[in-house]
């Protein structure tokens, strides 16, 4: 936990990334969940994925 912390607070930006990062997950998941066509709702959960991994500061 310590390493993550230190990685999201590593620049005076990257708290900002972050935070922008979560905003945008969260209305893609709303969106995916709100959404009829499982095409789109597949494309949404694809595009989930690398949104999540940079959330974790997972490269």
């Amino acid at each position: 936990m310590s390493n993550y912390l230190s990685h999201a607070f590593a620049s005076w930006l990257t708290p900002i990334y972050l935070i922008v990062l979560a905003i945008i997950t969260v209305a893609v998941m709303q969106n995916v969940l709100k959404e009829e066509k499982a095409l789109a709702q597949i494309v949404g959960g694809i595009i989930l994925i690398p949104l999540v991994l940079r959330l974790l500061l997972i490269k």
